[in-house]
Parts: C-alpha cells; sequence; structure tokens
C-alpha cells in the first residue's frame, strides 16, 4: 500500500469528519438539542453501565470532546479502510460513492442496530435517512480524493 495514498486518504477521512462535526455541533447550538452523536455516545454509556446523564442536556466540553474525538477517529480509521480495501487506480467518483455508501450502511443500517445504540436506519425518517446519505456519499468522495490527491505527489 502506498504511504502517501494512505495518508491522503486518512486526511480527507478526517477532513470530511471535521466538516460533519462542525455542522453537528452548529445544529446542536441552534435546536438546543445534542446531536445524534451525543445520542449515541450515551446510549453507548449506558449499555456499558457508565454514568447515567440527563440525554435532554447538550453535551458539556469533556462530553464533547469524547464525542467529537471518537467521531474523528472513526474518520480516520475509515480512511485508513479506504486505502486499504481500493485499487490505486479507482476512480475518485466510483469509489468514493461505493465506499461512502457501504460505510454508511455498515455503521446505520448494522452495526449501531446490533450494538443496540441506535434504532435501525429502516425504522428512520426519509429526511433523515436521505441526510445520512449525503454526508456519508460527501465523505466517500472526500476520502478516495484526499487518496488521489496525495498518491499523485
Amino acid at each position: 500500500m502506498n504511504g502517501l495514498r494512505l495518508l491522503g486518504a486518512v486526511a480527507g477521512g478526517m477532513t470530511a469528519g471535521i466538516c460533519i462535526t462542525a455542522l453537528l455541533v452548529a445544529g446542536e447550538r441552534k435546536s438546543g438539542r445534542p446531536s445524534e452523536l451525543a445520542d449515541l455516545e450515551r446510549a453507548a454509556e449506558a449499555r456499558l453501565g457508565l454514568r447515567v446523564r440527563d440525554h435532554g442536556a447538550l453535551p458539556g466540553p469533556g462530553e464533547q470532546a469524547v464525542i467529537q474525538g471518537g467521531h474523528l477517529l472513526l474518520s480516520v480509521a475509515a480512511g485508513a479502510t479506504y486505502a486499504a480495501v481500493t485499487d490505486e487506480d479507482s476512480g475518485v467518483l466510483s469509489s468514493g460513492i461505493l465506499f461512502g455508501l457501504s460505510f454508511y450502511a455498515a455503521m446505520h443500517w448494522i452495526v449501531g442496530p446490533l450494538l443496540g445504540v441506535k434504532k435501525p436506519e429502516w425504522q428512520a425518517d426519509p429526511a433523515t435517512i436521505g441526510m445520512h446519505t449525503a454526508n456519508h456519499l460527501l465523505f466517500g468522495l472526500a476520502t478516495a480524493a484526499g487518496a488521489r490527491l496525495f498518491s499523485r505527489r
């Protein structure tokens, strides 16, 4: 595996993760309600028997650091996975779209519900499914573009 391509995929994934994190935090501030990531983190804590929080309260700085730090680590891991599972000659559009949709399906349709930290995606409303799909498509495209950009150096 090309080290620069790996670095680019990680950078692309992290950049997309940062953008999505910014949107989620802005949404919290605008709505006064915790983001979906905060709900996931709190559900995971409850499943593990850890401290119980007021699920309606906005996350404080420490909790926000854990939530967003975990989200960015997942973005980095996904970027590295992209570099490992795709060919260096893969097209940015085709591989980015396929990877983004695969990552979305894995996390929202399979892993989250199996872990018991989120309701199955098929129970979500169409607007939520559309938003998740768009976010993950953009994530996949940013990851693929980062991999391609860095591999050309």
